[in-house]
C-alpha cells in the first residue's frame, strides 16, 4: 500500500520528466531543420556571389569593349572626313581643267569603261597589259620597265608604323600605324590601320611589336575576322627592359578582305612608337 502511495506522489513528477524529454527533442528537431536551411541558405548566397561576379566581370569587359567600339568610331568618322576633303580638293583640281562634276556613280562607270577602251590593249605576244591612258605615263611606264625599276602601277606593297606610344590597349583594340611610308595600290589606311586586299592573290604579312617596361601585350594578326598569328610580348620589372617580337604570314586573300593587328585580351604593358623603338606593320603581293 505504501508502495502504491510512493508510486502516486512520483506519478506527476515521471511525467513531467517525459513531457519535458519530448519537448527537448522537438527543439533538437527544429534546430536541426533551422541549421540544414541556414547551410541551405549559405550555400545559394554564394552561388549568388559567384554569379553577381561573373557578371560584374562581363559588365567591365563589353564596358572595354564599348570603349574600343567607340574610338573605331570616331576614327572612321575622322577618316570618312578626310575622304571628303579629298575628294572635295580633287574635284576643284579636276573643275580647274573645264571637266564638270555630274553624279559620282555615273562619273565613275563612265570613267571605267573608257579606262577598259583605252587601257587595255594587246601586245605583240597577245598578252594583254593595261597601259596609262596618257602619253607621258606610257613614257615613264617604258622607261621603268627597260631600266628594271619596279612599275609601281602594277605592284601592291605598304610599310607603316607607330609614331606614338599607344598605353595599356585593351582588348579588341585595334593597332594604327600612324607613319606610311610606302603604300603602292593604296590598301593600307593610316586612320583604321587595316589594310584592305585591292586585288586577290596571294600575300605576305609582316610586324614587329615593341613592348614597353613594366608589363605585357597579346595581340592577334587577323584577316577579316580569323586569326592567322598571334604575339605575347612581357617585359619584367625592370627599368627600361623591352621586349621586340615579330611575325610573318603567308596567305591567299580576296578583293576586299581587310588584314589588321588586334588585341585578344588587357595589356597591362604599352605598345612602343617612338625614336628608338618603332612598331611596324607591312605587306606585299606575291602573284
Amino acid at each position: 500500500m505504501e508502495t502504491f502511495y510512493c508510486v502516486m506522489l512520483l506519478l506527476p513528477g515521471l511525467m513531467a520528466a517525459v513531457d519535458m524529454q519530448k519537448e527537448i527533442s522537438e527543439i533538437r528537431n527544429i534546430l536541426q531543420q533551422q541549421e540544414s536551411q541556414i547551410i541551405s541558405l549559405r550555400d545559394e548566397n554564394r552561388a549568388i556571389r559567384k554569379d553577381v561576379s561573373r557578371l560584374d566581370m562581363e559588365k567591365q569587359s563589353l564596358k572595354m569593349e564599348v570603349r574600343s567600339l567607340r574610338k573605331h568610331v570616331d576614327r572612321l568618322d575622322f577618316e570618312n572626313l578626310a575622304l571628303k576633303k579629298e575628294v572635295n580638293s580633287l574635284w576643284l583640281i579636276m573643275s580647274s581643267t573645264g571637266v564638270k562634276r555630274t553624279n559620282g556613280t555615273h562619273h565613275q562607270i563612265e570613267h571605267n569603261k573608257e579606262v577598259s577602251r583605252i587601257g587595255v590593249m594587246k601586245d605583240k605576244k597577245g598578252i594583254k597589259n593595261r597601259y596609262p591612258k596618257t602619253r607621258r605615263e606610257q613614257l615613264k611606264a617604258k622607261r621603268l620597265i627597260g631600266t628594271g625599276q619596279v612599275n609601281t602601277q602594277t605592284t601592291t606593297a605598304f610599310y607603316a608604323y607607330m609614331s606614338t606610344n599607344e598605353p595599356h590597349p585593351s582588348t579588341h583594340h585595334q593597332l594604327i600605324f600612324d607613319e606610311v611610308k610606302t603604300n603602292l595600290g593604296n590598301g593600307y589606311s593610316k586612320f583604321t590601320g587595316t589594310f584592305t586586299v585591292p586585288t586577290a592573290g596571294v600575300y605576305v604579312f609582316t610586324y614587329k611589336l615593341y613592348t614597353g617596361n613594366h608589363g605585357a601585350i597579346h595581340f592577334d594578326l587577323l584577316v577579316n575576322d580569323a586569326i592567322y598569328d598571334s604575339t605575347y610580348g612581357e617585359t619584367d620589372d625592370v627599368s627600361a627592359d623591352f621586349d621586340s617580337d615579330s611575325g610573318t604570314i603567308v596567305v591567299a586573300v580576296n578583293q576586299g578582305d581587310n588584314v589588321y593587328l588586334r588585341s585578344y585580351e588587357d595589356c597591362t604593358g604599352t605598345v612602343l612608337g617612338y625614336r628608338k623603338a618603332k612598331s611596324t606593320f607591312a605587306g606585299w603581293k606575291l602573284n
